[in-house]
């Protein structure tokens, strides 16, 4: 028998309302059972302390269409830190709400 030197990652949580985080990565995804496009956004809680482990970050992914409202994932990140990603890493925001369809975030500075 061989012995595997493999581990199981643990999934980031997802975004939520009152989450205020430092965004650390993006980076353009496909998906493995559909092969749709997404933007995958990884944020560092600035509310939990530097312990050095993953549970201080957040993770999800916005799904990239042609037109999108203001409201859905992608729009509530468009409208306050605009269409190139490149420049969202560092920016902090804070999540006002997050509820499907319902989506609004701020900067702050």
């Amino acid at each position: 028998m061989v012995k595997l030197n493999t581990k199981i990652s643990k999934p980031l949580p997802n975004f939520h309302v009152g989450l205020i985080g430092k965004i650390s990565s993006v980076e353009v995804v496909k998906t493995k059972l559909r092969g749709l496009d997404a933007l995958r956004v990884v944020l560092s809680d600035t509310n939990c302390d530097e312990s050095g482990d993953d549970s201080n970050e957040h993770a999800d992914v916005l799904w990239l269409r042609e037109k999108v409202s203001k409201n859905s994932k992608l729009g509530a990140f468009i409208t306050v830190l605009g269409d190139d990603t490149d420049k969202w890493i560092g920016h902090i925001i804070v999540f006002d709400k997050w509820a499907e369809k319902d989506r609004k975030i701020q900067v702050v500075e």
